[in-house]
Formats: structure tokens, sequence, C-alpha cells
């Protein structure tokens, strides 16, 4: 199983705010900090931004915020909500057309193994997560100090940054 990047960052970013709870922030504080792309962080914003998961404000104070206490999200929403879909396997996707498909067994073992995989996130909220909130305040400012928070080459990252 694997998660997109999109669902990566928002996971982060998440983080980022959950532990920053005292402050705005702005979406290029978090890229610089964690040494990604700060326009795909932005498209990430926007929609966790109209998931209902951040809120901004505008404005020389303003910036983005958790909408919601960090004990209120659940991870396993966050993640279906961010992800496209979960069609691993040819038969699991509309008009898939494996010609095996109506015979076939391995649909409902990968079906087995997509539940199981989500049930890990159903169970963890981002309070649980971001409740080391000083070693990560230390790692990120470790990493921002060092320069090692500066974005990558997105030429070597591929295709939509991946």
């Amino acid at each position: 199983m694997r998660l997109t990047l999109q669902t990566d960052y928002a996971l982060r970013m998440l983080m980022y705010l959950a532990i920053h709870r005292d402050r705005p922030c702005r979406v290029t504080d978090v890229a610089a900090d964690y040494g990604i792309s700060r326009n795909h962080l932005l498209k990430v914003a926007l929609k966790l931004g109209r998931l209902g998961y951040l809120a901004t404000a505008r404005g020389r104070t303003g910036g983005i915020a958790l909408a919601q206490p960090p004990e209120d999200i659940n991870l396993g929403d966050v993640v279906r909500q961010m992800e496209d879909g979960f069609d691993l396997t040819e038969c699991m996707r509309d008009g898939g057309t494996c010609a095996i498909t109506p015979s076939c067994r391995l649909r409902s073992v990968v079906g087995r193994a997509l539940d199981a995989f989500l049930a890990v996130f159903n169970g963890v909220t981002l309070a649980e997560i971001a409740g080391n909130r000083q070693e990560l305040l230390e790692l990120l400012e470790r990493n921002r100090t060092s320069g090692a928070g500066a974005p990558r080459n997105l030429l070597r990252e591929g295709p939509g940054g991946e």
C-alpha cells in the first residue's frame, strides 16, 4: 500500500499545525521547515481547508491553523478524503478490463488488505501522532538551521513532485 504525496503532505501539514497551535502558520514556513515544495503544499492546504481541517486568516498576522482540535481529527478520515481512490488492482477500477474478474479471488484479498491498512489509520488521531510536540519542534528547528530544509530539486522528484 502506498499513499500519494498529497496525502503525505496533508498529514505532515496537520502535524505541523498541531505542534504550532499557539500561532497561525504560513504555508511558506511549513514548506521551508520540511524542505518540500511550497506550491504542492498550497494545493494541499486549499483541499484541507475545503474539507474543514484548516482555518485561514488574511493579513499581516494571518496564516493557517487547525479548524478543529487535534483530538477530533481522525487520520483514517483524512487519508480517505485526501486520496483519489483505492483502486489497487484493475478489477477494483470502474470499467476495469481484467479478463478473469468474474472468477478472480484476488479482489477480495486486496479488499481485506486495504481494510486492514485503513483500520490502523482509523484508530489514530492527530493528537496522538503530534503528542511528542517538543521533540518534533526540536527536529524541525535543527532541520531549519542546518539548511537541510531547503526544497528538493523538483527535476529529481519526478512528475507531480513524487
